[in-house]
């Protein structure tokens, strides 16, 4: 009878005690170690081969593990595929090659087997050298080979090589070397037979040290991805510490399934931190593009005009020299679009009508029209921006009377003004008369305390007391003008709808901003005589 397997190798195996598995055997000691402790635990492997075609005598092993499979009474699996000619084709690096055929490979076994889980052998060791080849290269997270992914399960990460050697050794059980690993001009291989060895020598609990690196690194990358993931649309990502960012970056470019390098998320990070603008081309000509504290990943759509032309204008792009008379006087369009952070790829994208070089309306959203054109083209009023003009005119009122000047409006189910209320704290003498709760109050009086189809319009991001009344409405849509960074709870000092309230209305900042944010820079100078 063969001694049974030691219990550090046998725990982390019960779970799979009875249940089919797919085991990936190359005929190294760890894989072959796998396959027989498995068999102790009373578990029903199946062994995969895949032979990787890399090296001469590659078939040798093949053939070794279909001879031990056989002699096991194990089901076996084998296949052959020139990962060499995959890379080249998909034109990527071999090691990348043959880690994505071989894990294909075993995803296919086990579906044909119905297995639940594939299991790898990897060991501490190869964790070990996984982690100190991610710092050497300088990765953000040096998390190592993580335990599971999908099927995939890994679980002899915490256990020594030399105990699966012993434990081998014991059965009389041989092994196949790949003469790879020997070769120093392999940096796996180097780092194995020079550089482990030479730290041992000097640290000899490193291997352990370098998987701890590993669990704590994936510890924190959990935590700090699961903030990362929380981030929504109007959270200022400049106030986001350097840690979150990276990692909201790392996630945005893997859901768009773009491939990145470290300098590149270093690139993004940085220009989302200081609220700069970045171009990026990354592998395979993708164009990425940070502005205005967003990460712009992927060609948009702008709209398209959808109403009759009035005679003489013209649809278009851009050209040099356009311009457009607003509010505060007629600008270049291209400052415009620069000052409103259209992404510089899509600036010559987005649609417009124009008279000669005269813009009256550009197609963003929402759009943006000239002085008096959207009168000309029989069009009514963005809903949104008349709206935030009533809330401005009740800001204005506020500041005439010494309060903070906050004004606010609630558009009702058909669009009309439901709720009015400006700034009252001063005047009433107490704090909570906000201009969101005023309008609020008034609206309930209406038409009941749930607002579920109301917009509230504020010419200032709200503060939690007037978020929270606003979530307590049900109201379905927020929309503010200029950010509060001192008091504000979307984002100017802590995003509140990160978190789960029961109700999470729609958010749309920067509805004229520039006309907010002037008219309490101008109240707060003149308070202060200058």
């Amino acid at each position: 009878m063969p001694r049974p397997a030691p219990s550090a190798l046998t725990a982390p195996l019960l779970p799979f005690a009875g249940r089919v598995v797919v085991v990936g055997v190359s005929g190294g000691a760890d894989s072959v170690a796998l396959l027989r402790a498995l068999l102790l635990i009373g578990a029903r492997p199946i062994a995969a081969h895949l032979d990787h075609a890399l090296r001469e005598g590659s078939g040798g092993d093949a053939e070794w593990v279909r001879a031990l499979a056989e002699e096991l009474g194990v089901p076996f699996e084998g296949t052959r595929v020139d990962v060499a000619a995959v890379a080249e084709r998909r034109g990527w690096n071999v090691e990348d090659a043959a880690r994505r055929v071989r894990y294909e490979f075993l995803g296919r076994v086990a579906r044909r087997h119905g297995a639940s889980a594939v299991l790898t052998a990897h060991t501490r060791r190869d964790q070990a050298e996984t982690v100190l080849m991610e710092l050497l290269r300088g990765e953000a997270v040096p998390s190592g080979i993580p335990p599971a992914r999908g099927r995939v399960r890994r679980p002899w990460l915490d256990v020594p090589r030399a105990e699966v050697e012993t434990f081998l050794h014991a059965l009389g059980q041989g092994w196949r070397e790949d003469p790879t690993n020997a070769d120093p001009t392999q940096t796996r291989a180097w780092l194995r037979t020079v550089v482990m060895p030479t730290l041992t020598a000097r640290f000899p609990e490193v291997e352990s040290a370098l998987a701890r690196v590993a669990t704590f690194a994936r510890e924190d990358d959990a935590a700090l991805g699961e903030w990362a993931a929380r981030l929504t649309d109007h959270a200022p990502l400049a106030a986001q510490p350097p840690a979150v960012l990276r990692r909201f970056v790392v996630r945005a470019l893997r859901e768009a399934g773009l491939p990145y390098h470290a300098e590149h998320v270093l690139t993004l990070t940085h220009a989302l931190a200081r609220g700069e603008t970045a171009h990026l081309t990354l592998p395979g000509a993708r164009t990425v593009t940070v502005t205005g504290g967003k990460v712009h990943l992927a060609p948009q759509v702008w709209p398209d005009p959808l109403f009759p032309l009035p005679g003489g204008w013209t649809r278009r792009t851009r050209q040099g020299g356009d311009r457009i008379r607003l509010p505060g006087g007629t600008r270049k369009l291209s400052d415009v679009l620069t000052d409103l952070h259209v992404p510089r790829g899509e600036r010559d994208r987005v649609l417009l009508l124009a008279v000669g070089q005269d813009v009256q309306w550009v197609g963003l959203r929402p759009p943006l029209w000239a002085v008096g054109a959207c009168e000309e083209a029989g069009q009514p009023e963005d809903p949104l921006h008349a709206a935030m003009g009533e809330a401005l005119t009740l800001a204005r009122e506020a500041a005439s009377a010494g309060e903070v000047p906050v004004g606010a409006v609630v558009l009702g189910p058909g669009g009309a003004v439901v709720g009015r209320g400006r700034n009252l704290s001063r005047e009433a003498g107490d704090m909570t008369r906000h201009a969101e709760v005023e309008a609020l109050r008034e609206a309930a009086r209406t038409l009941g305390p749930y607002l579920t189809a109301c917009t509230l319009v504020v010419t200032l991001e709200p503060c939690p007391m007037c978020l929270g009344a606003a979530v307590e409405a049900r109201v379905g849509q927020i929309v503010f003008g200029a950010r509060n960074p001192k008091a504000g709870a979307l984002g100017g000092v802590t995003d509140l709808l990160a978190h789960s309230w029961g109700h999470t209305p729609r958010v749309t900042g920067g509805v004229r901003a520039r006309e907010a944010a002037r008219l309490l820079r101008d109240t707060f100078r003149s308070w202060r005589g200058g």
